[in-house]
């Protein structure tokens, strides 16, 4: 398998980053995502808090996510991914949101990839800071990866996904039978 390499600005097609800014809080309206909400493969949206549609306007104005783009907390912890299975969020700070550029860069192979060994050794060689480590959007632009054609980026992603979902069946199974 032959690979190629990139840096994370020349694979992606968007880059969505809501540092600095925070929106106004609603008891309703469009969940927001914060790094609390994002686990390794899992978004936990009761974790999440709301803002009002009119904010949602206001806010989201850097780029919206997309059903399939991958977050990335980027401190507090540094390097927690899941892939987006909704439209109608948001996203607040500590939160990288990435889309692959199509033909380059697989969603699902990237997800996988940054929870790597390979893919979270990367995050970290580029952090900063001493009592709380993140990366900066600019620096996380730099990251070079090697990556193989995307027909098998996909297989790559499509097996690991299987897994997963195989595992979550077995923990719903386990929890079952232990209630």
């Amino acid at each position: 398998m032959r690979y190629k390499t990139y840096t994370m600005e020349d694979a992606l097609e968007v880059i969505i980053d809501y540092r600095g800014k925070t929106p106004k809080k609603s008891e309703k309206g469009i969940p927001t995502l914060s790094a609390k909400s994002v686990k390794n493969n899992h978004i936990d949206y009761d974790s999440c808090y709301y803002i009002s549609s009119d904010e949602y306007k206001r806010f989201m104005v850097r780029g919206l996510p997309q059903i399939g783009d991958v977050l990335l907390t980027t401190e507090a912890p540094l390097g927690m991914v899941a892939q987006l299975d909704r439209n109608d969020v948001g996203i607040a700070q500590r939160l990288l949101t990435l889309r692959g550029k199509q033909g380059i860069l697989d969603n699902e192979y990237l997800l996988y990839y940054l929870q790597s060994p390979i893919g979270q050794a990367l995050l970290r060689a580029r952090e900063t800071g001493t009592t709380v480590t993140g990366i900066k959007q600019s620096e996380f632009r730099k990251i070079q990866i090697d990556i193989p054609d995307i027909e098998n980026q996909r297989k790559i992603g499509g097996i690991l996904r299987r897994l997963d979902d195989k595992i979550a069946v077995n923990d719903n199974i386990n929890k079952n039978l232990a209630a």
